[in-house]
């Protein structure tokens, strides 16, 4: 197994292990925040559609299948937790995201991982060139684990 491959492993089994959580929690657990002053899996798993949604962009890959979730699954507290899309049309909208990338994701090369992203220059990645796309994968897989932490928190 090369290093691609484990790094592309890592991708799939965290949206797995999402998909495995998400589909144990209740409709009605699914919009609840899970601690007092937290954040419910509802806008958990849209923040996360939203984070891998915009990988399509900034992969170079297409335009965004879904740009309406930054609107409804934005960052500002109190005003965040409101207007979500039911569990079975985000579950939806999150696995054509996710299916749209796995397809990409396993027809790309080395070298396709290795180059920049289009968040950089090809000035800054002359001199940064860690700033790749599978640098980018990594840090979505580490997004992905740190939330999936929280969402189990959730009670069925």
């Amino acid at each position: 197994m090369t290093t691609l491959e484990i790094c592309l492993l890592q991708w799939d089994t965290y949206n797995k292990r999402m998909q495995k959580v998400i589909d144990s929690i209740s409709d009605e657990n699914f919009n609840h925040a899970i601690i007092a002053t937290g954040n419910s899996p509802s806008w958990l798993l849209g923040h996360l559609a939203d984070t891998d949604d915009k990988l399509l962009e900034l992969f170079g890959i297409s335009e965004r299948m879904f740009p309406e979730l930054s609107t409804i699954y934005h960052h500002e507290r109190v005003t965040n937790q409101h207007g979500h899309l039911s569990k079975a049309e985000l579950n939806k909208k999150w696995n054509l995201i996710v299916a749209k990338l796995d397809t990409v994701f396993k027809n790309m090369t080395e070298a396709d991982w290795l180059a920049r992203h289009m968040s950089v220059t090809e000035e800054e990645f002359k001199k940064e060139p860690h700033r790749n796309k599978l640098n980018v994968l990594l840090s979505r897989v580490t997004h992905k684990a740190s939330h999936l932490g929280q969402i189990a928190m959730q009670s069925k």
